[in-house]
């Protein structure tokens, strides 16, 4: 199984570097971001239009939100950390003829890994009932939609700073549970000579 999901891996990295031989330069990406989520990027364009986003960050240093808030029928619940990686199809374009200036879109799944989750008990019980505890962690995972739109602004020709703003929409629970995003951060783009 391993093997074949890292052929498939490789496959798509090969077919990805066929479709970016159009790309005359700056076709791979590196970038720091802090923010809702705070972490390391990787981009990848396709063409002059469209990219690939890889990124992986924790989401709890700068933004906090209580995620239990999502169980609201359960009480005494935790979790230590929130960890997440997406993989994101980008839009790009200049904004209004400048070249210094891009406007983008883009959207991909995301997956959270929520460490030492305990669930806790529930609210409301029925008389006469005895609820054994049994606080049993576990590491949950949670697969969503992540949506971002954002600016880019070229500070020189292979660094540049960018802000986007967006939502994370769950799709694998119950209990659904969406979010504000929001970062901002530093791209440094790694030249390359188109091959003729």
């Amino acid at each position: 199984m391993k093997k074949t999901a890292f052929t498939y891996f490789i496959l798509f990295l090969i077919s990805l570097n066929v479709l970016a031989q159009k790309v005359d330069k700056n076709n791979f990406s590196l970038g720091l971001f802090i923010g809702e989520g705070t972490g390391v990027l990787t981009d990848f364009s396709i063409n002059d239009k469209f990219g690939i986003e890889w990124n992986i960050s924790y989401n709890e240093m700068f933004y906090k939100y209580r995620y239990t808030n999502k169980y609201s029928d359960f009480i005494n619940q935790k979790y230590n950390n929130i960890y997440s990686s997406s993989l994101l199809l980008n839009y790009r374009n200049k904004f209004m003829n400048n070249n210094k200036l891009d406007y983008h879109f883009a959207i991909g799944s995301q997956m959270r890994i929520i460490t030492d989750f305990y669930q806790g008990i529930p609210v409301l019980t029925p008389p006469n009932t005895i609820i054994i505890v049994d606080p049993t962690t576990k590491n949950k995972i949670d697969i969503g939609i992540s949506l971002l739109m954002g600016t880019e602004y070229c500070l020189t020709e292979n660094i540049s700073v960018f802000f986007d703003l967006g939502t994370y929409i769950e799709i694998t629970d119950i209990f659904l549970w969406s979010n504000f995003q929001f970062r901002t951060g530093l791209m440094y783009r790694i030249n390359y000579k188109k091959k003729e």
